[in-house]
């Protein structure tokens, strides 16, 4: 790997493993929450994310560090955690393991949106801003503008009915680096099936897919139902260049935060037991999706009434 260029461990990558780690107090608050049916709860044991990066034969190539607030603000707007997860401001830093522990090889920025809601304006299309390392200030801050190497956006009205997002070295260019979008139409989540989000350039050529990996054996499958900590795989053609995957990689965990990061599928609500009743739960099938907007697609089961 070259002391010039902190992407250049990017080169021969054709295939990455991303496995988000799991967070006991998270489990721990989210199980609190839904045995009280208090959904608000869960947020305050909410905790930034982690994520390993693997190679192919199940060795470490990166580590990927989410930097947040849990209440932080934006001006007079709350913009942290607690309030705002999973459309909270923050930063991820990726670190190679085997150059430097403590500087990040690339980061990547993403403010506070609205989100699962209408991509119609600004405040509502998520995005984010990808910059080699090292970091040099604050994401966006003067220091860093030389290395921004990649402008994430949705679409306006978010692809419609198949979720998209737009990749462009710049948030003033006009030229379009590649695109990512679902395979699926009208509907995204859910633990039954693997999610694919293809890239393609301009000309709608093949450049690689993200796959959100459906849960392979009955550790994964409850995971899934308890957790929001998510499998990827990132496939990309060898001979791409490297600030293009390091923009696939970064597309793959916005990607993650948008559709796969509002907790469990299932909510389990223990209350009616204290009048004598049987416990409730409540199973996410999937999300609907329509320009942006996301609407949980719920399956109710326990006492009726």
């Amino acid at each position: 790997m070259s002391d010039d260029d902190p992407l250049d461990a990017l080169i021969e990558t054709e295939k990455l493993l991303i496995r988000q780690e799991v967070s006991l107090l998270e489990v721990a608050a989210q199980t609190v929450a839904n045995a009280l049916d208090y959904d608000a709860l869960g947020n305050l044991g909410e905790m930034a994310n982690k994520y390993k990066v693997l190679t192919n034969d199940g060795g470490l190539k990166y580590r990927v560090i989410e930097t947040s607030e849990a209440c932080g603000f934006t001006g007079c707007c709350p913009s942290g955690r607690i309030c705002c997860n999973p459309n909270h401001a923050l930063q991820l830093h990726v670190f190679h393991p085997e150059s430097s522990k403590d500087e990040a090889m690339m980061f990547i920025d993403r403010p506070c949106k609205c989100g699962q809601c209408c991509a119609c304006c600004s405040i509502c299309k998520q995005e984010m801003k990808v910059y080699k390392g090292p970091d040099s200030g604050p994401p966006g801050g003067e220091d860093n503008i030389e290395n921004q190497i990649a402008y994430i956006t949705q679409p306006t009205l978010g692809g419609f009915m198949s979720p998209e997002l737009m990749v462009m070295d710049r948030e003033d260019s006009e030229e379009m680096m590649f695109r990512v979008k679902a395979r699926a139409f009208c509907c995204i989540g859910g633990i039954c099936c693997d999610h694919t989000f293809d890239v393609t350039d301009s000309e709608g050529e093949y450049m690689g897919r993200i796959v959100k990996e459906a849960p392979e054996g009955f550790v994964d499958i409850l995971k899934e139902l308890g957790t929001d900590a998510d499998n990827f795989t990132l496939y990309v053609k060898q001979d791409l260049e490297k600030e293009k995957k390091a923009a696939m990689l970064a597309s793959l965990h916005l990607l993650d935060y948008m559709f796969f990061e509002s907790g469990g599928a299932v909510n389990v609500d223990l209350t009616g037991m204290m009048e004598g009743e049987c416990p409730s739960a409540t199973f996410k099938c999937c999300d609907c999706y329509c320009c942006g907007c996301l609407t949980p697609c719920t399956c109710y089961m326990g006492p009726s009434g």
